[in-house]
């Protein structure tokens, strides 16, 4: 073998190499994309719901503050219960911020899963590279709509409650 041809080989097989890894580093980055646009709607959702539920037990607070005030000490005494908020809005809010977080963990999972074995069809040349490029592609797009809509609602939830 000569010189020229060993040059041109090891030019080729470098230039794939540089291909590939322009883009496994493409994948990877889109798969971020996708998990951190996952990650923002459920902080967005868990962030709206538990203020929510803040809202309501500041609420029932305020109600059964007011009834023991017009009730007076004697009556608070004889039934203390009575006067004691309602405590199934933190309650729900705890169950949905579980529900959610478990929603959450299940979509990372496949979309890393998904995100790995793009990258490993890509480094062993197999051709679904593309199409698991346009899913993600597609994937993150749509969870970045969302998101951004549902940041909107929460804002605009904050501030009318931080209003009042």
């Amino acid at each position: 073998m000569d010189v020229q041809s060993l040059i041109t080989e090891v030019t080729g097989r470098a230039e794939k190499f540089a291909a590939q890894g322009q883009e496994v580093a493409t994948i990877g980055f889109d798969t971020l994309k996708t998990a951190n646009s996952i990650v923002v709607e459920t902080a967005t959702t868990i962030a709206k719901t538990n203020a929510d539920a803040a809202t309501a037990l500041f609420s029932g607070a305020k109600v059964s503050f007011e009834k023991a005030t017009k009730d007076g000490v004697q009556a608070v005494i004889a039934n203390p219960v009575a006067y004691i908020p309602a405590t199934t809005p933190a309650v729900d809010a705890f169950n949905a911020t579980v529900q959610a977080l478990l929603d959450t963990k299940g979509e990372l999972v496949k979309t890393f899963e998904g995100g790995y074995s793009t990258i490993v069809a890509t480094l062993n040349g197999e051709p679904t590279v593309a199409k698991a490029k346009k899913t993600v592609k597609a994937a993150v797009a749509k969870t970045e709509t969302v998101a951004k809509k549902a940041v909107k609602t929460a804002t605009k939830t904050v501030k009318a409650a931080a209003k009042k």
